[in-house]
């Protein structure tokens, strides 16, 4: 699910559709997008204020080699109104209570069927009244649990009366006031897949569809394409007044807006080149797309990945109303001692300025999470963690990555 992986859960929601996500080779049209009469919001190529360069103040840090927590992989890292952090670990089914000055409080959930437990969740979000809502992949379904751990029941996805969630796969799910944004795929009886992110109410029911891309897959002759699979589950955000930000094409910039009645009210766009892959970009998408083939019962015959890098990976919005934009370029042009430069738009879509974060993590290789709050919680080896998940070969480069445990470093960051 998902292209280049990365924050917000970047690998914890790809996590989730690779082990389901089937190939596809025909794809059908995708709705919510660009029409005659959609109102287009377009911006110079330099943001107004040109780039700030901000020095993100370490608040603390959890795990590495000289901490004895250890994390398989990070899914989703969610933040309480009392600023406290919920960590959800995919691969070891349970999530981790922080409090915001970085100590530890619990950890509640776990692997199984029973109640509140679940078996390799991809993402997790905080309902309005404070429940932690847990997505499994498959059968999809959201189990949730009260902040101290107690079980509070579970929901599943359907599209209207009678539909059934154990044909779905859920991949991303977002806080939407009193009801959810959910993310994932609907399974057909006859190889016809939907790609899907809904709108729905408290109990998961359909009320609106935002965005959806049907595919039809050829079992007889499987490949894995990484363009043909791609949809937008890192590429969403929801904001506080109920719009929901969606960056839809994979090779374009282009962030829907979507209404709180979910109608597409504009698209904000900016002239952007799409970043050409190199060697080393080409292997780990490769070996991206190797991981999630590795869990069907027959290899693929084919692996087909893009020649560039998805223009945008991830969006945000802060506390104040502005979108915060990672791209595949910001990852690799950034000023010397920094190591992103992330887009800002403010709140009606104009393209403000670029914020570069000062330290030496890897954009390619480390996951990077902004909290509304202004928070930014960097996953020191997210993607060889989520790599050795799925079992994707590991070039002898990488050994001494492999080795190392996940780091997870909060950082403040003073927002103008």
């Amino acid at each position: 699910m998902y292209s280049k992986f990365r924050s917000t859960g970047s690998f914890g929601p790809l996590a989730a559709a690779g082990l389901l996500l089937l190939p596809c080779l025909i794809i059908g049209p995708a709705l919510g997008q660009e029409t005659a009469s959609t109102r287009i919001v377009e911006n110079p190529a330099q943001a107004a204020a040109g780039v700030v360069k901000i020095d993100p103040v370490e608040m603390w840090r959890i795990g590495g080699e000289d901490d004895d927590v250890f994390f398989g992989t990070v899914g989703s890292i969610r933040a309480d109104a009392n600023g406290d952090l919920y960590v959800l670990d995919s691969q070891l089914s349970e999530t981790h209570v922080y409090s915001s000055s970085g100590e530890f409080l619990r950890t509640i959930g776990g692997e199984g069927d029973g109640p509140g437990e679940v078996r390799n969740p991809g993402d997790m979000f905080l309902s309005e009244d404070g429940n932690i809502c847990i997505l499994q992949g498959f059968p999809g379904k959201i189990v949730e649990l009260k902040p101290d751990g107690t079980p509070a029941g579970e929901t599943v996805y359907s599209v209207g009366e009678g539909a059934a969630g154990q044909f779905t796969v859920l991949i991303r799910g977002l806080a939407d006031g009193s009801g959810m944004l959910l993310g994932g795929i609907r399974m057909g009886a006859t190889g016809q897949q939907t790609y899907f992110l809904d709108r729905c109410d408290r109990q998961g029911k359909r009320i609106v569809s935002l965005t959806e891309k049907v595919v039809t897959i050829n079992f007889a002759d499987l490949e894995m394409n990484e363009g043909a699979s791609d949809f937008i589950w890192q590429r969403i955000a929801a904001g506080s007044d109920g719009r929901v930000f969606a960056a839809i094409p994979r090779n374009e910039y282009a962030i829907s807006v979507f209404t709180s009645n979910g109608d597409l009210e504009k698209i904000i766009k900016r002239p952007y080149v799409s970043k050409n892959r190199d060697k080393q970009e080409k292997q780990i998408a490769h070996r991206i797309q190797e991981g999630i083939g590795s869990n069907y019962p027959a290899p693929p015959k084919r692996i087909i990945i893009e020649d560039t890098q998805p223009d945008i990976s991830q969006l945000t919005v802060m506390a104040d109303g502005r979108l915060w934009v990672q791209t595949s370029v910001g990852d690799q042009n950034a000023p010397d001692g920094c190591w992103v430069v992330l887009d800002v738009f403010t709140a009606d879509g104009r393209f403000e300025k670029q914020v570069a974060l000062s330290g030496n993590h890897s954009a390619t290789k480390d996951g990077l999470i902004l909290l509304a709050d202004g928070r930014a919680m960097v996953i020191v080896g997210a993607l060889d963690a989520w790599l050795n998940q799925m079992g994707a070969v590991q070039e002898e480069a990488d050994d001494a990555a492999e080795s190392s445990p996940l780091e997870i470093i909060c950082y403040q960051l003073e927002i103008d």
